[in-house]
């Protein structure tokens, strides 16, 4: 590491929910850092957005969970339908005894706002911002980035945080001489998302009520917002060459298009019609975008370059996880860049080793995230190899009883990273009851005990 000095320490390529999340850990931290943005304002984008135990701890410590209680909406019931008929009410009120913090749906537009003020607001981010180069050359004193206005910036460390056709990642593949190809993969489904206004005829017997409706032909969940709006996200096969499987987003997408597929079916909030349209009319935007996921996991690391979040392992969003592991990543990235910076003498070999740590527990945890999404998002919509989608479907919304669901949650929801550095935190004691399966058991090699115990200082 050159004792030149730089443009900053840290830099960050995309504002995204986990590389504001990082630059506000960083902010928290006093390590210098500029986050560059190439989209010229930050403007209402998608819809709802959920936040679970694992993501929570995190915002609890950075002081943003206080936003989120006052503005989103705790998950307390989740009804189950198949078509019209009611399969069953799961009970999601033990959440918050259970690991320390219940589940939350909010806009994701004001989330973005909350951590764009942690980060320091555009004191720290450069909007308009289009990188066009990375350069991590050995024994450079820093990596160079360039930017598409002219601009360069250096610095110690750089950060890939610019999502799922991230640039930082093509760039470190062609500077490698590798062919720079997309390693997502088209999931064959699509999303219609969207976000609406208070839903009239709702009161405070449906505030933290959601609901999971499962047609012949598609599915349908609504998640709870504040005052009763609602956060829904449908899901059907499309046909192919009915639209480019390769963008990620429909543009121009309207609640008449969404109407079209979901309009006349049943939802049990849907006034007197008990009508989708009802749900969908009152929507604020919607947003129409393809399913991809994760084929081929590079390293989280290299040299000075770090990726997180989808620009390493994309997924399905069936589990609402993308966001909580992109924030788990930059939490665990924090702790990797403190552990480098608070070191007496910061080195390439301190770098090296703080990486070489993150991108091993953040490579298995993210490839464990991908295939539980998809392996969860075949039974949601009931195709599983040998016809058995139906029957896996049935058993796991229709009679799994909910302590079976709080256990099976244990590997997701009981690890919750924190900051180790950011002492004057107190984290809620929660009991966490052991796992047995290997796959998706913790990240660490110490056995997950049944003892009660303050998690995050020891991840379960």
């Amino acid at each position: 590491m050159s004792t030149k000095p730089t443009d900053t320490k840290v830099l960050i390529i995309g504002a995204g929910l986990g590389g504001l999340t990082l630059a506000a850990i960083c902010r928290r931290a006093n390590i210098p850092y500029i986050v560059l943005e190439r989209t010229e304002k930050l403007s209402p984008a998608g819809a709802g957005i959920s936040l679970a135990p694992n993501a929570l701890r995190v915002l609890d410590q950075l002081g943003v969970y206080s936003r989120v209680k006052e503005n989103g909406q705790r998950l307390n019931t989740m009804l189950v339908h198949y078509e019209k008929d009611q399969w069953r009410s799961l009970d999601f009120t033990g959440l918050e005894s259970k690991f320390g913090y219940p589940v939350y749906s909010i806009e994701r537009h004001s989330f973005h706002e909350y951590l764009y003020d942690a980060a320091g607001g555009p004191e720290n981010v450069r909007l308009g911002s289009k990188v066009v180069d990375v350069v991590d050359e050995y024994g450079s004193p820093s990596v160079v980035v360039k930017v598409a206005d002219g601009a360069t910036y250096t610095a110690d460390v750089v950060v890939g945080a610019d999502g799922i056709r991230s640039v930082t990642r093509r760039i470190l593949a062609q500077n490698a001489g590798l062919k720079s190809i997309n390693t997502i993969q088209f999931t064959g489904r699509v999303h219609m998302s969207g976000y609406t206004k208070p839903i009239p005829g709702l009161g405070k017997e449906h505030e933290g009520v959601g609901n999971w409706i499962f047609y012949d032909d598609a599915i349908l969940t609504t998640w709870p917002c504040k005052d009763n709006r609602q956060w829904y996200i449908g899901v059907k096969r499309v046909p192919l060459g009915e639209k480019d499987p390769d963008r990620s987003v429909w543009e121009g997408t309207t609640k008449s298009m969404v109407n079209d597929v979901y309009g006349r079916k049943y939802h049990p909030f849907g006034g007197e019609s008990k009508t989708c349209a009802e749900i969908i009319d009152n929507s604020e935007r919607v947003i129409a975008s393809n399913v991809f996921e994760e084929q081929d996991f590079p390293s989280m690391t290299s040299g000075r370059v770090a990726l997180l979040g989808d620009a390493a392992h994309s997924m399905t969003s069936f589990f609402g996880q993308g966001a909580c592991q992109a924030i788990e990543d930059a939490t665990e990235l924090g702790n990797a860049l403190l552990a480098h910076y608070s070191s007496p003498t910061p080195s390439a070999s301190t770098l090296s080793t703080a990486f070489a740590e993150y991108s091993e527990i953040r490579g298995k945890r993210g490839k464990d995230l991908v295939s539980f999404s998809s392996i969860y998002a075949g039974i949601h919509v009931a195709r599983l190899p040998y016809g058995l989608g139906p029957i896996a479907r049935q058993i796991l919304y229709k009679w799994l009883p909910i302590w079976c669901w709080f256990w099976a949650l244990n590997w997701l929801y009981g690890y919750q990273p924190m900051i180790k550095e950011f002492p004057d935190f107190k984290a809620p004691l929660v009991k966490i009851t052991p796992t047995v399966t290997e796959e998706v058991k913790s990240t660490e090699d110490e056995p997950i005990s049944d003892e009660e115990t303050v998690v995050g200082e020891k991840n379960p």
